[in-house]
């Protein structure tokens, strides 16, 4: 069962929501995913994407927010928990991991420039 995106904005509410999203994902990966949500609360995303985070599990980003629940995507980035923490902290550019081969995009490559934008990471 997915829940709706944040109803509320409050750090407690993300976490909140975030936790309920979690999954099957190792504690890590977590860390990702609650970040993602508190990086789209105001940023609208209208696509869908998969995030393959090797050896420890896969985020889905829909309009609804980040959670593991599976879903039809547009595109599929897969990559090692380093360089995920990496673009999601602000320390490595998602352009940069993509053209070093450090990120690899099935699909729809537009939805991915989408995120990194959302997510302040080009």
């Amino acid at each position: 069962l997915v829940t709706q995106f944040h109803t509320e904005n409050s750090p407690a509410s993300i976490e909140k929501d975030s936790k309920e999203k979690l999954g099957m994902v190792k504690k890590r990966a977590q860390t990702i995913l609650i970040k993602i949500n508190e990086k789209l609360i105001n940023n609208e995303f209208n696509n869908s994407l998969k995030i393959e985070i090797i050896g420890e599990g896969t985020i889905f980003i829909t309009q609804n927010g980040a959670f593991t629940e599976p879903s039809d995507v547009e595109c599929t980035m897969t990559s090692d928990l380093e360089t995920f923490e990496g673009i999601i902290n602000g320390t490595i550019k998602a352009s940069g991991a993509f053209m070093s081969g450090r990120v690899k995009i099935t699909g729809n490559i537009s939805t991915a420039i989408n995120l990194a934008q959302k997510l302040n990471s080009r």
